[in-house]
C-alpha cells in the first residue's frame, strides 16, 4: 500500500481519473530564491501556518555573512525560521536553520519591529499595529518570547526527518522544528504544488474514539497538529465563547450609560488571546485613537485555579507617543503624572506602554449578570474620566504646536 502523496485529474462525465505526475522543481526550472521562496511570501499559508513575514534574506548579523531565507512572527508572537531547499534537503538543513535561531534568541521586540518596518517600507509605529493585530496580543512584549523553525523541501533527508524528531522529543515541543514538503505536479502546462506537513506527525489517537476522551471541542486533538491549526481553532472558539459574549455585553451596557459624545465606535468584535483575552474599544476617526495604540481594553485572565481576573484599561503605547504624536521623554513623564491625577487607578508604566487600569474581580466564578453590571460601570467610568481629558493633553502636547 503506497502511503506517498498522489494526484488525479478527474473527469466528472466520463469517471475517468488519471494520474497527474510528480516532478522535481529542478526539471521545471524553477528556482529555489526566485520561485519558491516567493509562492510562499506571496501567501505564508502555503506552510500550513498564519506567518506574518518580517524579513527576506536576512543577514545582518553581527559575526557572521550567514543568510536565512525567510524570517517570520507566528500569531503566538514567536520567531519563525524558514529555510527553503528545492528538490532535496541535504543531510545538515536542520543545523543551518537551528545556527539561524541561535543568533535570533535575543531580538528584542523593538527589533521585530524595525525589521517588519524595514522589510514593508512603512514606519515603525504601523509595523507595531501590524504586528500586535496579527499576534492577537494587548502588548509587543510577547514577540520573540521564543523561536521556530520550519524547514521546507521536495524531499528530506532521513538525517534531518531523525534529528528533527528527536530535537522536538527532547525539547517537549513539537513544533519546534516543522518539516512541510512541497510537491510538485505538471498537468499539461498546468504546475501545482501539493504541501504536506510530515513533521509533525499526526497521532493514531486523533482518529480513535475511547471511554472519556472527551475532545469535542477538539482541544485535545490540537496537540497533534500545526501550530497554524491550533491558533485557527483558538480564534475559531474565541470568536463565540462566554468570555465574548461577556465583554459584549459589558460594551452595551457601558455605552447605554455614556453621552453620545463619549461613546466609542469601534471594537474588535471578540476577545482575542489565550489565556489572557482582550477586548478593544476605541473611536475611529478621532485623534489620538487607534485600535492597537491608543485605546480602552477589557482584559479577562483564566486563572490557575479556573477563576477569573477581570480588568478595565486605558492602554497608551509609547512608541506610538514618540513615532506619531513627538512627545519627548519629558512629555511621556509629564503625560503619567496627568494619567495618575485623573482616575483613583494603578498605572502600570513600562518600557512599551501607560497603562491606567481598574481592577472589576480578582476571581470571579461566573460570567453572571453582577459582573457584567460591575464591569460595564467600571468602564464607562474610565471613559468619562479619561477621554477628553487625555485629548486635551495630546492636543496641547502635539510636537507641531
Amino acid at each position: 500500500m503506497s502511503t506517498e502523496p498522489q494526484l488525479f485529474r478527474v473527469d466528472p462525465d466520463t469517471k475517468v481519473s488519471e494520474k497527474v505526475e510528480e516532478v522535481d522543481f529542478a526539471h521545471l526550472g524553477l528556482q529555489e530564491r526566485r520561485d519558491i521562496q516567493e509562492w510562499i511570501v506571496a501567501n505564508p499559508g502555503i506552510l500550513g501556518d498564519d506567518l506574518l513575514i518580517i524579513a527576506k534574506e536576512f543577514s545582518d548579523f553581527d559575526k557572521t555573512n550567514d543568510r536565512l531565507d525567510l524570517l517570520a512572527v507566528d500569531t503566538d508572537g514567536k520567531l519563525v525560521i524558514i529555510e527553503l531547499k528545492r528538490d532535496y534537503s541535504g543531510v545538515d538543513a536542520h543545523w543551518q536553520a537551528i545556527k539561524y535561531a541561535s543568533y535570533l534568541r535575543q531580538t528584542t521586540p523593538q527589533k521585530v519591529v524595525e525589521l517588519l518596518a524595514a522589510y514593508k517600507n512603512i514606519g515603525e509605529a504601523e509595523a507595531e499595529e501590524r504586528l500586535i493585530d496579527h499576534i492577537e496580543s494587548p502588548s509587543r512584549e510577547n514577540l520573540n518570547s521564543e523561536q521556530r523553525i520550519i524547514l521546507v523541501s521536495h524531499r528530506f533527508a532521513r538525517e534531518v526527518t531523525s534529528a528533527v524528531l528527536w530535537l522536538n522529543d527532547k525539547a517537549q515541543d513539537e513544533n519546534l522544528i516543522s518539516c512541510v514538503q512541497l510537491i510538485p505536479y505538471q498537468d499539461s502546462n498546468v504546475l501545482y504544488v501539493q504541501t504536506n506537513t510530515i513533521i509533525p506527525v499526526v497521532g493514531t489517537e486523533r482518529y480513535s474514539i475511547q471511554i472519556g476522551a472527551a475532545i469535542s471541542d477538539g482541544t485535545s486533538a490540537e496537540t497533534s497538529s500545526s501550530a497554524g491549526i491550533r491558533a485557527a481553532r483558538r480564534r475559531a472558539r474565541n470568536r463565540d465563547d462566554e468570555i465574548t459574549h461577556f465583554v459584549r455585553k459589558v460594551e452595551v451596557r457601558a455605552l447605554e450609560k455614556l453621552p453620545d459624545d463619549l461613546k466609542t465606535d469601534s471594537d474588535y468584535g471578540y476577545a482575542r488571546g489565550g489565556v489572557e483575552r482582550y477586548y478593544s474599544l476605541w473611536y475611529k476617526d478621532r485623534h489620538p485613537w487607534t485600535k492597537t495604540q491608543f485605546s480602552y481594553i477589557i482584559h479577562v485572565y483564566t486563572k490557575a485555579d479556573g477563576t477569573y481576573r477581570v480588568v478595565n484599561n486605558l492602554e497608551i503605547y509609547k512608541s506610538f507617543l514618540r513615532n506619531k504624536l513627538g512627545f519627548t521623554e519629558d512629555v511621556i513623564d509629564e503625560f503619567k503624572n496627568y494619567l495618575e491625577n485623573l482616575l483613583q487607578c494603578t498605572l502600570q508604566d513600562n518600557k512599551y506602554f501607560l497603562r491606567p487600569r481598574v481592577m472589576v474581580a480578582e476571581s470571579a466564578t461566573t460570567f453572571d449578570d453582577d459582573l457584567v453590571e460591575k464591569t460595564a460601570d467600571s468602564l464607562e467610568t474610565m471613559i468619562e474620566a479619561f477621554t477628553v481629558k487625555v485629548e486635551e493633553f495630546v492636543s496641547s502636547h502635539r510636537a507641531d504646536n
